[in-house]
């Protein structure tokens, strides 16, 4: 007998090689499966014990009350800026859809009461304390211009 007799035996590698192959394959995906669920279970915990008050979770708030301040500060002069060019276009176009125009508007002023949050959550020491003031101030009042602003275009 050589060793180039024996049928179906060549060292192993035909027939439990491919069970190992499989077994192996099949202990990955699942090791892959398992991986991927449990980043996904990770992801959908909450961050900590106390829940949110809000309806959405959009609220940004730096270390640094300075960035607090700036990052709010452009995101709603991005806010103001949206919503004139939306008004402008449909002063151009006329309202022609008021329903989708105050779905706009309601997002508008959740986008601002958003903002406002993140001042209030911004920690500003003394000598900040006067901007984040004149900012809330500024987000209450064009909040306030929004709503009457959907209130007119609901009286239309």
């Amino acid at each position: 007998m050589t060793f180039g007799d024996n049928e179906g035996d060549d060292g192993g590698n035909t027939k439990n090689g491919k069970r190992i192959s499989k077994k192996g394959i099949l202990l990955t995906c699942v090791m892959v499966v398992a991986i991927l669920a449990a980043s996904f279970v990770v992801w959908f915990l909450p961050a900590g014990n106390v829940s949110n008050q809000s309806t959405t979770n959009m609220t940004i708030t730096f270390p640094d009350p300075n960035a607090t301040l700036a990052s709010t500060e452009s995101q709603f002069e991005l806010l103001q800026n949206e919503v004139q060019n939306r008004i402008n276009d449909t002063s151009l176009t006329g309202v022609e859809n008021i329903t989708e125009f105050n779905l706009f508007i309601d997002a508008s002023i959740a986008q601002n009461n958003e903002l406002m949050l993140s001042l209030l959550n911004g920690n500003p020491d003394e000598s900040l304390m006067p901007d984040y003031l004149s900012l809330m101030n500024e987000m209450k009042n064009y909040s306030q211009y929004l709503s009457d602003l959907k209130n007119n275009t609901i009286s239309k």
